[in-house]
This record gives C-alpha cells, sequence and structure tokens, in this order.
C-alpha cells in the first residue's frame, strides 16, 4: 500500500548552499536594478504547482462506491435465485419452473455486468492513483524548490546593503520581504491541498484494496460454493455457500466504510 508522507516545513527542508548561493546571483542581484521583476520572484513556482494540485476524480470512486453498494444488494439476495427448487407438475403445468430459471439466468447476467463494470472501474482508478502518485512527486520537488528561493531570499536581505547603495524610496527590503511573506502563504495553502490530495489517494488504495481481495479472492471461492450447492443441496454445502456468502459482503462493506471518511 502507498504510504502518506507528512510535508516537512519549508524551513526544515535541507537546501545546498551552492544552489542558494546561484539564487542570489542570478535571481536576486538583478532585482536590485528592475524592480518591478521583484513581483514575479518564483512565481513560476506557484504557477507550476497550481497545475498539479488536481487529486483523483470523486466521480470515479463515488461511481466505484455506488458499484460495491450494488453487488452488496445483489449478493443480499442471492438466494432468491441460486439455490435449487424443486417443482410439482402443477407448478411445471404453469411455467413456474421456466420462469423460475429465466430469473437465475438474469440474475447470473446482471450479476456478471455489475462485476465487470466495477472492474474496469477500479482499473481506471489505479492508473488515478498512479497519476496522483507522480503529482504528489512533482509537488514535492517544487516544494524544495519553493524552500530554496525563500531561504536565498532571506539571506539576501541581511546581505545585499553591505555591496550596494540603495535609494530610501527605492523600499526594496520591504517589498522582497512582503514577497516571501507572499510565498509563505501561498505554499501554506498548497500543502492543504496537498496533504488532502494524499488523503484522497490513500482512501482511494483503500477501497481498491479490499475489493481486489474480494475479486480475486472471495468471489470465486463463492461462485465455487454456488456451484457445490446445485450439486449437492447438503446442509453443508449450504451453510458453506452462506459462509462464503457472507464474508464477501462483509469485505465489501468495509471497503465503503473506509471510502466514506474522504
Amino acid at each position: 500500500m502507498s504510504q502518506a508522507y507528512a510535508l516537512a516545513p519549508l524551513h526544515e527542508i535541507e537546501v545546498s548552499t551552492a544552489d542558494v548561493l546561484s539564487i542570489k546571483r542570478n535571481d536576486l542581484v538583478p532585482l536590485l536594478n528592475d524592480q518591478y521583476k521583484l513581483n514575479h520572484f518564483a512565481d513560476q513556482l506557484v504557477q507550476a504547482q497550481a497545475v498539479l494540485l488536481q487529486g483523483i476524480d470523486p466521480k470515479l470512486t463515488q461511481r466505484l462506491s455506488q458499484n460495491i453498494e450494488e453487488l452488496i444488494r445483489q449478493l443480499s439476495v442471492s438466494k432468491k435465485y441460486i439455490r435449487n427448487r424443486k417443482f410439482n407438475a402443477l407448478q411445471r403445468w404453469m411455467g413456474i419452473d421456466v420462469e423460475f430459471g429465466a430469473k437465475q439466468i438474469a440474475y447470473y447476467r446482471n450479476l456478471d455486468r455489475l462485476l465487470e463494470q466495477t472492474h474496469s472501474l477500479s482499473q481506471q482508478l489505479q492508473v488515478e492513483i498512479q497519476k496522483s502518485q507522480s503529482r504528489f512527486n512533482q509537488l514535492s520537488g517544487l516544494r524544495e524548490q519553493m524552500a530554496l528561493h525563500i531561504r536565498a531570499a532571506d539571506e539576501f536581505l541581511n546581505e545585499y546593503p553591505s555591496f550596494t547603495q540603495q535609494h530610501p524610496l527605492d523600499h526594496f527590503a520591504e517589498r522582497l520581504a512582503k514577497k516571501t511573506h507572499s510565498l509563505r502563504t501561498v505554499q501554506a495553502s498548497n500543502d492543504i491541498a496537498i496533504a488532502q490530495m494524499q488523503l484522497s489517494q490513500q482512501l482511494t488504495f483503500s477501497l481498491l484494496d479490499r475489493f481486489k481481495e474480494a475479486q480475486q479472492v472471495l468471489i470465486p471461492a463463492w461462485k465455487y460454493h454456488v456451484q457445490q450447492s446445485q450439486q449437492s443441496a447438503s446442509a453443508a454445502s449450504l451453510a458453506k455457500l452462506d459462509s462464503s456468502r457472507e464474508s464477501l459482503i462483509q469485505t465489501l462493506k468495509k471497503s465503503l466504510e473506509n471510502s466514506s471518511k474522504a
């Protein structure tokens, strides 16, 4: 299962001294002579994060949850359709046996269709999780770059008066301090969105994990017991059928309990 990582505060992120120096020389020193560009310092990082702050499509997760709910409903009424029934002559003459057989076929077809749809949704969500993880990795890199730019700006505020004379009316120090404060505020807001992305990813993964267990283990086991019960309507085979059905239903319910926390 993918892991959720706590975001380190910007001031705790380790940065390279060489990279800090590079930003001072190449990005901040030129601003002394062109302070209009100061408003755009590190804007590329803000814009790049804005593009990536996109979580897993909640509609897909909702559709998968709805399909699982429908699976639970269908399994809950399965006794009406899957157990063999004996019909007397009058019932056969009235076609009740044919009607029951038709309902059985319709039930199995509907169940298979529902399983195929749910499987397809689970595959789509698996791709969404991979994309979400990729976006998170990129956002983590951009956070490190943001920490680097803010560190460079903070140090530059203390250092630049020693090698340049600025007119008091330029207010460079004040403007740069406001800019770094703005960057910190934007990053704090982005961090909330990133944490929500992680939570959504974790809950979706949990939903898929439970469904995968049901799909690969419990559903085949239930179908096997269905076949066994139709071949032998003994009390033991029927008990195994009921037990496997209940295990399957409970696993699907647990998956919905986890996803409802989103």
